[in-house]
């Protein structure tokens, strides 16, 4: 983070840090990596109410 500004006012700075987060823009690895594993997440939950809905 810059420690430029203190003011509240304008862009919502005090003492020299930002308020809010800085924004990380997600990697296309870490993308694909995340969405596989909220894949199988599903997948399993909906194995499981099958499986619960057979029995």
């Amino acid at each position: 983070m810059d420690k430029k500004g203190y003011t509240t006012e304008s862009g919502g700075r005090q003492n020299g840090f930002a308020l809010e987060p800085e924004i990380s823009v997600i990697s296309e690895g870490e993308s694909k990596k995340s969405l596989i594993i909220f894949s199988v997440i599903i997948f399993s939950l909906l194995i499981g109410v099958v499986y619960y809905l057979k029995g």
